[in-house]
């Protein structure tokens, strides 16, 4: 029983939407002053399918035994002058089932991740994490990213 990941195929729009739908609650949950909250399931079908035919991107899935137990999401860009980034990947989500980590799968991606970034182009892969979700800023951290910028929000309404 082994993980292996591939870009999505149109077959996986469902099982991608249902672990994005729960990453959005997540984030929610975290901080709903920072972290809209979105359930649109035909929605996130329909942009991660979109991204997954994006020249610039690659949605990628975590396959256990042929049934998806997560996925990830990244979009190249050669120069993004608001994060002061050139050649760089963004890695935007990645989620793996509960009761599917521990099993391998979220290294596989990490890993999977960093060949698509390079082969869009890029030469480093960055992330943003959720400050108050501890178990991926340690796996983050476990697989070789390093913190670099902290985000900070304040409300316009207060």
């Amino acid at each position: 029983m082994s993980v292996v990941v591939r870009s999505a195929r149109p077959e996986h729009a469902a099982a991608i939407a249902e672990f994005a739908l729960k990453l959005f609650a997540q984030h929610h949950d975290y901080d709903p002053e920072r972290f809209a909250e979105l359930s649109d399931v035909s929605g996130a079908e329909r942009y991660y399918a979109s991204r997954a035919e994006a020249k610039n991107a690659a949605v990628l899935v975590a396959l256990l035994d042929e049934r998806v137990v997560g996925f990830a999401y990244l979009e190249y860009e050669k120069l993004d002058y608001a994060n002061l980034l050139e050649n760089a990947a963004w890695l935007h989500d990645l989620y793996v089932d509960e009761a599917a980590r521990e099993t391998g799968a979220g290294k596989a991606l990490i890993h999977a991740a960093k060949d698509a970034g390079k082969m869009l182009g890029a030469d480093k892969l960055v992330l943003t994490v959720a400050a108050k979700n501890e178990y991926a800023r340690t796996f983050f951290t476990r697989t070789g990213f390093r913190e670099t910028m902290v985000e900070m929000t304040i409300g316009l309404n207060d």
